[in-house]
């Protein structure tokens, strides 16, 4: 005997935990999920769902709705959802538009979401602090550090590529903020073969293939976040 349950029935709590995970894992699946029944459009809008919702579909500076983008993402950092905060930090410290009392807002915030363990603040603050000088720039290298995949140096680039693609469409409206830290920017002078340096275009032509193996404790730091930055950089002219 077959029984239904109809999800209206189910306890809010249950629903909210549903509806927290799918949010979790995709933007669009939680969209199609308010659908399937007026219990989880009602909820769509709990802090909890809204705290773990996943936004890395969205641009960062959408071009049509702004407005509606922009109380949506005013509602999600409410929430306390990092990847929204870590939004808000990028627009505010790097929009050519920004005054200086916004770009500081705007690295507290980078700052707030890398401490707390969001990879691509953790990935832009790292690199934002090794461009500039003093004791910053140490703290920036001990970020990206903990960046590195544990076993495989080609695993690393990977994920920095994503991050790299990811925030790609900031560069046209961020081209001042990121010329100035490109001039500030001054390479550790480092005693190592030069291999690190060499892997990493390597496996750029040849997309990661079977054979990168280079083990990640053989990496030197130095090396490879300078090509990094490089890589950062490379839409700015100098």
């Amino acid at each position: 005997m077959t029984v239904s349950v109809s999800l209206d029935s189910l306890p809010e709590d249950l629903l909210v935990e549903i509806s927290s995970c799918v949010a979790a894992s995709s933007l669009s699946e939680f969209r199609n999920l308010q659908l399937v029944s007026k219990s989880f459009k009602r909820i769509s809008n709990d802090r909890y769902i809204l705290q773990r919702l996943s936004l890395n579909k969205i641009p960062l500076l959408p071009w049509r709705n702004r407005k509606k983008f922009h109380n949506f993402f005013k509602r999600c950092r409410k929430s306390g959802n990092l990847e929204a905060i870590c939004r808000k930090g990028l627009v505010d410290y790097f929009h050519r538009d920004s005054h200086e009392r916004q770009r500081d807002r705007g690295l507290k915030h980078i700052a707030k979401t890398a401490n707390n363990g969001n990879q691509e603040a953790q990935y832009v603050y790292g690199l934002i602090l090794i461009c500039l000088v003093g004791k910053t720039k140490q703290n920036g290298f001990k970020i990206l550090s903990s960046l590195r995949k544990p076993l495989m140096l080609s695993n690393t680039i990977k994920e920095m590529e994503k991050h790299r693609t990811h925030i790609r469409n900031m560069w046209w409206w961020g081209e001042p903020m990121m010329r100035h830290l490109q001039k500030s920017y001054v390479r550790e002078n480092c005693n190592c073969d030069g291999r690190t340096e060499i892997f990493p275009n390597y496996c750029f032509r040849h997309r990661f293939g079977e054979d990168d193996d280079m083990l990640t404790s053989s990496a030197c730091e130095i090396c490879l976040w300078h090509h990094e930055v490089k890589l950062f950089f490379a839409n700015i002219k100098e």
